[in-house]
């Protein structure tokens, strides 16, 4: 697409838009999907909104996706191997969904949470381009659901995108893709291929609290010598339950008369493994998306994520978030003008303990790696005169203050100061 193209087309804003609606009539609304409603082999049906009921799954989305908008997002320019961040960054990475300047958009954490729970629950994400500037670059997105937009191939193997059965310009389109098959258009759903796994999470949450519910811990049966006739078998039934059943007397002190027993039956939940299946599906749900177990509560076991809080954010981060966050830098470098590309900022995911990360300061300080000002702005403190010298050594004065400014008044000074300026007068033959 031409440069001129793209000016005349960046000067609007789309606006084909309908109201939303969740009506039966509503042509805008978002279709139910056959595909991940299937039932399960334990007989729960499985989608992205029921998979959120599951808490292990809820815990993994928001881990994920609010770690990566909570990291700061730039727009660097490289020089040969040196990266220079811009200041002020582009609109289309400090404020794209335009959330800055108008309230009734959505701000940047929230656009980046959207993408990155449409990517975990369903493999993809959209955005489309409402505006652009002058020279056509991209300056405002719209977060869209997946279930609006249906992707498919052309004959020349080039995607074809269709938002509420409108067409769009692939050019106007940001379409970020999860795990996908070689030459299929979109990406896959870890719900749809996990649905075995997350069923099984779910019906044991719905066993548990069917469980505790029922008051089960009084389940069982009666047995009283002689028969009785249907009316009391009733009668005693209902009497039994309505004082022992429910989570509020499961621990009532039952009385039974005329030689009746009460033989429980049902298994406690520790003979049934109840607990321990809970415990096995979440580590499970964990390793669907790459979570280390200890975030989830997991600590009763030792973990191959490394040793220290530190180790496993590391670990985190390399084998999880740095594939989404490669992800989402591949999709709007393309927004930028060359040779501008987009980089998330790691330094506040890798903060320490205090101790070590000003051990950190001291030692690329003394490498001439940061200087005194970069070193407080990374601590939120503001700027002081000087500090921008990166050779300054760290016993120097304070920056802005020369040596002469700071030194103590009396014998010494006068001391240090003849001895700058030479030997004293009466001494110099000596």
């Amino acid at each position: 697409m031409t440069i001129l193209r793209r000016a005349s087309n960046g000067i609007r804003e789309r606006r084909f838009f309908a109201p939303s609606g969740s009506g039966a009539g509503d042509p805008w609304a978002i279709p139910s999907n056959g595909t991940l409603a299937a039932f399960t082999s334990s007989g729960v049906p499985v989608t992205e909104e029921t998979a959120l009921s599951l808490l292990a799954v809820t815990a993994c989305v928001r881990i994920i996706s609010e770690a990566v908008c909570g990291l700061p997002f730039d727009a660097v320019r490289m020089r040969g191997k040196v990266r220079e961040q811009l200041e002020p960054a582009p609109i289309i990475i400090s404020d794209p969904f335009g959330g800055a300047l108008n309230p009734r958009l959505i701000s940047r954490r929230v656009g980046f949470g959207q993408i990155m729970v449409s990517l975990l629950l369903r493999g993809n994400a959209f955005a489309l381009v409402l505006s652009r500037d002058g020279r056509g670059y991209p300056n405002r997105l719209m977060v869209l659901h997946p279930d609006r937009v249906e992707v498919s191939l052309d004959s020349a193997g080039q995607k074809i995108f269709k938002v509420n059965k409108v067409e769009i310009d692939p050019y106007d389109m940001v379409h970020l893709v999860g795990m996908s098959f070689p030459g299929q258009p979109v990406g896959l759903s870890v719900i749809t291929y996990a649905r075995q796994a997350i069923g099984l999470g779910l019906a044991a949450e719905e066993f548990g609290a069917k469980f505790f519910g029922a008051g089960a811990h009084l389940s069982g049966i009666i047995e009283v010598p002689g028969d009785l006739d249907n009316d009391r078998a009733r009668q005693l039934k209902e009497r039994f339950s309505a004082i022992h059943t429910g989570l509020r007397t499961a621990h009532a002190v039952g009385v039974l008369t005329g030689g009746a027993k009460f033989a429980p039956i049902s298994v406690t939940p520790e003979d049934a493994q109840f607990l321990g299946t809970r415990a096995a599906q979440n580590l499970d749900i964990a390793m669907l998306f790459g979570v280390p177990p200890h975030m989830l509560g997991q600590v009763d076991r030792t973990t191959s994520w490394g040793t220290g809080i530190e180790q496993q954010t590391l670990g985190f981060l390399k084998y999880t978030l740095e594939a989404w966050l490669g992800r989402l830098e591949d999709a709007f470098t393309p927004l930028l003008p060359r040779p501008q590309v987009a980089r998330f900022n790691l330094a506040g995911l890798l903060r320490t303990d205090t101790v070590s990360r000003f051990g950190v300061y001291t030692q690329a300080r003394t490498a001439s790696i940061f200087t005194t000002n970069e070193i407080r702005a990374l601590e939120d403190y503001p700027p002081i005169e000087g500090g921008d010298d990166i050779g300054m050594p760290l016993n120097s004065a304070t920056a802005g203050s020369s040596a002469t400014e700071n030194a103590p008044d009396g014998p010494a000074a006068e001391s240090d100061e003849q001895s700058s300026n030479g030997p004293p007068e009466g001494n110099s033959e000596s």
